[in-house]
């Protein structure tokens, strides 16, 4: 069995293989290969696990309105990069943040009847990539509670860490802290940047030293970045 290192279009592959973004035909040839590949089945299988949190919902009708909504984010994002190999990178990112909406918009609309939940702000989220596709991420910023939920794809920083940074329209940087490199983690928005988290604000990720940027300041360089929009 091939145990070669994989290039960032093998990791791409394993996630549009996971995502179900490939043609029949695609399909079965990468699924030949998770068996004769130990690092592309091992990728494969990562997708799956980070996926899963984001597929475990019940199967039920979800309104046409929801639907409509997030084909509107999705069809109105700026595509990133028009090179082919790039643009599949983008497309699955977008459909993970596109999965990531659906999920709680099942979870909305599958309360029993006798306990209606009561109107909550509709969720901010962001698909966070670079033009490689080495690193990847998305978040989702719950407005109502100030929780900012982040699910890292792609993202190794080797001895550095991960800080994610909030970039509002006055273009000064502020740290939302260092986030986890191979799991889903939430994060508690200080009070005084919660009025920053909006529609069309910047998210960043730099790597830093350990307990973050010296002084609150970026040292290292961004590594990926995404909008935030509303769903």
């Amino acid at each position: 069995m091939n145990t070669a290192p994989l290039t960032p279009e093998d990791a791409a592959l394993a996630g549009e293989l996971a995502l179900g973004l490939l043609s029949p035909e695609e399909a079965a040839a990468a699924q030949a290969r998770v068996a004769a590949d130990l690092a592309f089945a091992e990728e494969v299988a990562a997708w799956q696990k980070r996926l899963s949190p984001l597929l475990d919902v019940d199967a039920a009708p979800v309104p046409d309105s929801v639907w409509q909504r997030i084909d509107a984010v999705v069809t109105h994002r700026p595509v990133q990069d028009n090179q082919p190999g790039k643009l599949r990178i983008w497309q699955a990112i977008s459909l993970l943040s596109t999965v990531a909406a659906l999920a709680m918009g099942v979870m909305l609309f599958t309360r029993p009847v006798s306990q209606p939940a009561p109107s909550a702000p509709a969720p901010l989220v962001a698909a966070l990539g670079n033009e490689t596709g080495d690193a990847a991420l998305t978040t989702s910023y719950d407005v109502g509670s100030g929780t900012l939920t982040v699910t890292p794809v792609s993202l190794n920083t080797g001895k550095l860490y991960p800080e994610l940074w909030l970039i509002p329209a006055d273009g000064t940087a502020r740290s939302l802290g260092i986030v986890a490199q191979d799991r889903p983690m939430r994060i508690n928005v200080s009070p005084r940047l919660r009025g920053f988290m909006t529609q069309g604000v910047t998210l960043a990720i730099t790597p830093e030293p350990q307990g973050g940027a010296p002084g609150g300041k970026a040292t290292g360089p961004v590594i990926a970045s995404g909008k935030t929009v509303l769903i």
